[in-house]
């Protein structure tokens, strides 16, 4: 594939997000096709109480952050993200679940010391984009709407937060 595939390094969590934000950086176009059926087999890989699950899904959404976004929003999203995510640790002991506290800082651990590694990904990536902002990033908060909010479905969200 011309535009590399799927990272690896994503297994199981995130890598389609991964190939598709280095797709429409580089210009092309994303579709989507609702005639289409797909089956997907949730938690065929790894059950949702695996904190395996947590790793990778913190881990991986840190480095694809790191990947793809342009430096200055990345310097926003990591400076919320450091408190968001020892919240969310936080949040686990308190319902009881100090596995999935420890994933989230295993991965944010782990994050610090991949980050090098993916330094020249990032680079190359930077230097392909053709664009810079992409009028499909949701420009509000998911936390806030979650849960302050109470929005729980995809069209409760702001048509004007999301196609900018």
């Amino acid at each position: 594939i011309q535009y590399g595939g799927f990272d690896d390094f994503f297994f199981a969590h995130m890598e389609e997000i991964d190939f598709c934000w280095r797709m429409k950086s580089k210009g092309r176009d994303v579709f989507c096709i609702p005639e289409s059926v797909v089956y997907h087999v949730g938690g065929g890989t790894l059950t949702k109480e695996n904190p395996h699950k947590t790793y990778l899904n913190f881990r991986n959404n840190l480095l694809l952050i790191y990947k793809n976004m342009l430096p200055k929003q990345a310097l926003l999203v990591f400076f919320i993200r450091f408190f968001l995510d020892y919240l969310a640790a936080i949040m686990m002991l308190l319902q009881g679940k100090p596995n999935d506290a420890k994933a989230v800082y295993r991965a944010r651990k782990d994050f610090a010391r991949h980050k090098k590694a993916f330094s020249a990904v990032r680079l190359l990536n930077m230097q392909e984009n053709v664009v810079a902002q992409h009028s499909e990033m949701y420009t509000g908060s998911i936390l806030v709407d979650f849960y302050i909010r109470r929005k729980r479905r995809f069209s409760e969200l702001s048509i004007a937060r999301l196609f900018q």
